[in-house]
């Protein structure tokens, strides 16, 4: 039933890191008939739209009374937009994506061949951008032969692991996510971690001051890719009035802010 999604992941799968693959995987689960997502007309209608995210993914999206995350901070303004409740479902495994119906995801990969069977994909609001980061007193990087003596962290499997490990680089997969990898670095248990822009920005916002670097130009490898919404069982018609959210929302400023308080300018 997942062929063709499963098709894509394959491709796209050491061209990301593990939270971006488990958003697109999670596209796939959830195609039971038990809970239907809704076309655009269907949810302004309801009065609500329906996002899934993962409860454990900062700065991306996370469960708590404090900060949420940017997908969820871009999920709010767009249920604002259109006069409408936002609920939010939790999930991280295929069985609780099977008891939920969501109507979009806030941030998947906008990848060359375009849209998978189950999803659809908006314009790209972001450009995801992998960057090598060492501690504000650790090493200045100008080549891949500066990482020879140090550890480094980076998502298993992913395509910067590869060029790392080609390269006899020492790495760390064991900090899974880029929020544990951020922390190893800080409690000085890595020396250098792979992470995109948007964990690079919210680090420096909320923590301290890294040194920061080009992934791509460093490892010489292809890494970056644009970012944007999915959308599950939609239509065109919907699509482009998710697109028009989203030029109102560079339109007005409102994108920008979101993004300025995870670091990103």
């Amino acid at each position: 039933m997942c062929r063709q999604t499963g098709r894509l992941i394959t491709r796209f799968f050491t061209r990301t890191n593990t939270a971006i693959i488990r958003c697109l995987l999670l596209a796939c689960w959830i195609t039971s008939p038990v809970a239907q997502a809704q076309a655009l007309s269907e949810i302004r209608s309801s009065g609500a739209i329906n996002l899934c995210a993962n409860p454990q993914q900062m700065p991306f999206s996370q469960r708590g009374d404090s900060a949420e995350g940017f997908q969820i901070d871009i999920a709010r303004a767009i249920a604002e937009k259109l006069d409408v409740a936002l609920n939010v479902s939790w999930i991280f495994s295929k069985r609780q994506a099977k008891k939920v119906g969501c109507d979009f995801y806030a941030g998947v990969a906008r990848l060359e061949d375009g849209d998978s069977k189950y999803l659809l994909i908006t314009d790209p609001y972001l450009r995801l951008e992998f960057k090598l980061v060492t501690r504000d007193d650790g090493p200045i990087i100008n080549s891949v032969e500066d990482l020879k003596p140090l550890v480094v962290g980076v998502s298993p499997g992913s395509i910067a692991s590869h060029a790392l490990a080609v390269n006899h680089i020492s790495i760390a997969v064991r900090f899974a996510d880029e929020a544990s990898r951020l922390q190893a670095l800080a409690d000085g248990l890595i020396d250098a971690a792979v992470v995109t822009n948007v964990s690079a920005g919210w680090f420096q916002a909320d923590r301290g001051k890294l040194q920061v670097f080009d992934a791509e130009r460093i490892l010489a490898t292809q890494l970056n890719y644009d970012y944007a919404l999915g959308l599950r069982r939609s239509d065109d018609d919907s699509r482009n009035g998710f697109n028009q959210l989203l030029a109102e929302m560079r339109s007005d400023g409102s994108l920008a802010n979101i993004l300025a308080r995870y670091g990103l300018k």
